[in-house]
């Protein structure tokens, strides 16, 4: 019993190092294949499902987390081995090569002719034994250890389904923005077109003599400007793949095709809704909950040290000497047998019981604060992912608007520019105006589906928020 207490103690001291896991994930994963062949040959299409489904797969951390899952089991099943008797067997051969002795003393050896010492035993000695031993009463302390080990399990269990939903938020932040930064490019090269065209009727402006040469100067430089952005463009593009590829365990070189786009994200549900469904579905929260019942199971563990240990034991013992043959006969055979009841009472440890429940009771006290102090934490991350998410939301009404307007107000410049009725600047001042209104919307609809994210992560519930309404889906 006292190794059993020794091992579930050092499971408990292992168990908080465990949970600290669940505050943060490092980027995982490994290259895989997708059954297609070779990993970098073509180009593979990836939904947003698909990348979620392959980073859930390959990543290392989820990996590990299941391992730890299953070490949760083997303690478990240790824990329950307390209920189950104990059969050992045992054997000893000894050869004699000086027999031992017995000496007898001096008016006795004179009885026996002055012989005063007597070897002992034959050339050979044998002895086997089977024992059985099993613990009748242990105060409570294999209960305590069987419930403290289902506590752990159930906390590893969840502490893999933090894990798959940091990592579902990483692959979501990750894969989006690929497509913002997708977008990005694409404005800047549309910019860099029109804005090449504007150098060309600039100049063959400036040569007829109806523009000026600040004009065109403003022009080329313009046009100067526009060509970094696609270079920083493009680099972003390829940076965020990336970390996508890496998220989703694929070959760093690997060509992707997105198929899914930026989408709109509707009206959030009312606060107290995701508060609530935060404190029911927050696996953070919910692995907490069971680190604490297990300190409370240990700290019953840690009491019923002081209460004796009542155990049943059986033995069955057989021995052999002899000398004259290869194995003994059965005149040189003994076997014995007993059953015993035993029990052990501790009367004074050096006041080492007193310590551990005392450090038992500090543990749980300190679990049971840490407890209410993830609640609030999380509830006020729920609150903050849900001011994010409506200004996003807000920052997007209109932003369709402004694009077009953006677009129109472009159009008409190069209308009233063709008919003499602009000038070159107002033409780029309206490229400019488009270009940024375009971004401006890119931007926002990827604010808008990062925050719709992040609210699912601070819920807890994150792979149950629909993308529609933002409510959990029924099942």
């Amino acid at each position: 019993m006292r190794n059993r207490g020794v091992i579930f103690r050092r499971v408990m001291l292992i168990l908080p190092v465990f949970l600290t896991l669940m505050a943060g994930v490092s980027l995982a994963g490994e290259a895989v294949s997708d059954g297609k062949g070779d990993d970098t040959a073509g180009e593979l299409e990836l939904s947003l499902d698909e990348a979620i489904r392959l980073g859930l797969e390959h990543d290392e951390a989820i990996r590990q987390a299941g391992l730890q899952v299953d070490g949760a089991y083997a303690g478990l099943k240790e824990a329950r081995s307390g209920r189950l008797p104990d059969l050992a067997i045992s054997g000893q051969y000894g050869r004699n090569i000086r027999k031992p002795v017995m000496f007898l003393p001096s008016d006795m050896g004179d009885a026996f002719g002055g012989v005063t010492k007597i070897e002992l035993g034959e050339d050979n000695d044998f002895t086997a034994a089977a024992q059985l031993s099993y613990n009748l009463w242990t105060a409570g302390r294999v209960s305590a250890g069987i419930g403290a080990s289902k506590e752990i399990v159930e906390a590893m269990k969840l502490q893999k389904i933090a894990v798959s939903d940091y990592l579902r938020f990483q692959v979501v932040n990750a894969y989006y923005t690929v497509l913002l930064s997708m977008e990005n490019l694409e404005i800047a090269e549309k910019a860099y077109k029109e804005t090449e065209e504007a150098v060309r009727i600039n100049r063959a402006g400036y040569k007829e003599g109806t523009v000026s040469r600040f004009d065109l100067l403003r022009a080329e430089v313009e046009l100067e400007n526009r060509s970094p952005q696609i270079v920083e463009a493009a680099n972003a593009v390829e940076q965020a793949l990336v970390v996508l590829r890496r998220l989703s365990g694929l070959d760093p070189a690997r060509a992707l095709s997105l198929t899914d786009s930026l989408e709109m994200v509707g009206e959030a549900e009312d606060l107290d809704y995701y508060i609530d469904l935060m404190k029911k579905e927050n696996v953070y929260i919910r692995a907490l909950d069971h680190q604490v019942q297990a300190l409370r199971h240990n700290l019953g563990f840690e009491k019923a040290e002081r209460y004796p240990v009542l155990q049943l034991g059986v033995n069955f013992v057989v021995q052999a000497q002899w000398s004259d043959s290869y194995m003994p006969e059965s005149k040189n055979l003994a076997r014995s047998s007993a059953v015993t009841l035993g029990f052990q009472i501790p009367v004074f440890d050096g006041l080492k019981a007193k310590a551990r429940i005392n450090r038992a009771r500090s543990d749980l006290r300190s679990a049971e604060i840490e407890f209410e102090k993830t609640i609030n934490e999380k509830e006020m991350a729920v609150r903050i992912a849900y001011l994010a998410l409506e200004n996003a939301v807000s920052s997007l009404k209109g932003r369709e608007e402004t694009v077009a307007l953006a677009e129109e107000a472009h159009r008409l410049a190069l209308v009233r520019m063709k008919n003499g009725l602009a000038t070159p600047v107002e033409r780029l001042d309206a490229e400019l105006a488009m270009t940024t209104a375009r971004g401006q919307m890119a931007q926002a609809l990827f604010a808008c589906n990062i925050a719709k994210a992040a609210l699912g992560l601070a819920t807890g519930a994150g792979s149950l928020i629909d993308n529609n309404n933002l409510s959990v889906e029924s099942e």
